[in-house]
């Protein structure tokens, strides 16, 4: 029974270092490195709006969109490089060849322009309009 108990414990320090062939350490922070990845990835989540909004949109891995829509409240979940609960806005088109998304995470003002990242995607925003992929405003 012992060298039972011995075994799996050998076996979670092995697992334990594994990740980046660490230290204890290091392995946490090379998962906590992974999930500020996908943070980055995936916008995953519900919104919540004070007022009625209605929206459909889907990002086609940043070659263009499908949709549209605008959202101003809150959102809970992952995205925007953050996991958790804070403000949102999106206003966004999509006709799959070309895209216009205007998003706010955070602190921002909808108001101010300068706040919210606004971009173009998709070949007919790569051919047209020059930089237009380049995300403009924060972001």
């Amino acid at each position: 029974m012992r060298r039972r108990a011995l075994q799996h414990l050998v076996s979670v320090v092995f697992l334990a270092l594994a990740p980046g062939c660490s230290p204890v350490f290091k392995a946490f922070v090379y998962t906590c490195d992974r999930v500020m990845d996908a943070a980055d990835m995936v916008d995953l989540g519900v919104s919540v709006t004070p007022r009625f909004s209605l929206s459909a949109y889907a990002c086609l891995f940043g070659l263009g969109g499908l949709g549209g829509g605008t959202v101003n409240g809150y959102f809970a979940g992952i995205g925007g490089s953050r996991i958790g609960i804070y403000r949102h806005y999106h206003s966004n088109i999509g006709l799959v060849l070309w895209a216009y998304e205007v998003t706010g995470w955070g602190d921002f003002d909808v108001n101010d322009p300068e706040t919210l990242a606004r971009r173009h995607r998709g070949p007919i925003a790569w051919l047209f309009i020059p930089g237009g992929d380049k995300c403009r405003g924060a972001g």
